[in-house]
């Protein structure tokens, strides 16, 4: 039954997305750098943990933080967090990167990475 859902069961009630922007397309890639790394919550995310625009946050599982910038976005859905993929270190507030937040198991379907398979926590710096 490989394509049953299965609900995650570490506790972290956040999914981390990094998706490509039209000029990011990875760490290689890049028309351009972003400056500040930026995380963005729902607003009713960012509101939950206390968390405003512009506030330093901590984003994080058992892999590993990344800190950065909050930014509330109301066109992604509850429970989702967003950083753009390809950013370089030095955008973030402790020189880490979504890199480190993503899991090291495979899919059990075809056997590939599940970047977009990280859950995570987002609490104040």
């Amino acid at each position: 039954e490989p394509y049953r859902f299965e609900a995650p069961d570490d506790g972290l009630p956040l999914a981390l997305i990094t998706p490509a922007s039209s000029r990011m397309v990875n760490s290689t890639l890049g028309e351009s750098n972003y400056p500040r790394l930026v995380i963005d919550l729902h607003p009713r995310d960012a509101e939950a943990r206390g968390i405003r625009a512009g506030d330093q946050v901590r984003v994080f599982n058992d892999l590993g933080e990344v800190e950065c910038v909050a930014a509330v976005n109301e066109r992604l859905r509850r429970g989702v967090v967003a950083m753009p993929k390809g950013v370089w270190r030095h955008a973030s507030l402790n020189g880490e990167t979504p890199t480190a937040l993503c899991p090291d198991h495979l899919n059990i379907v075809g056997g590939a990475a599940c970047f977009n398979d990280a859950r995570v926590e987002v609490e104040k710096a």
